[in-house]
């Protein structure tokens, strides 16, 4: 399975938590965080979203060609 990773940066207060629980998707900045990758196949950035306290992070299932 392929996740699109997206965050809004408007949103992002910099908890952290996201790149403490998907260190190779996410990082912390100053100005809060990137994601370091637009697709991936790590599960783990679902877990990091949803524990965004600001709801900064969103997480889609990329959709296969059939």
């Amino acid at each position: 399975m392929t996740f699109v990773v997206r965050i809004d940066r408007s949103l992002c207060s910099s908890f952290g938590s996201c790149a403490q629980l998907a260190p190779g998707a996410f990082r912390l900045e100053a100005d809060g965080a990137v994601a370091l990758v637009a697709e991936t196949d790590d599960p783990r950035v679902v877990d990091a979203a949803r524990s965004c306290p600001m709801g900064a992070i969103t997480v889609d299932e990329l959709a296969r060609a059939a």
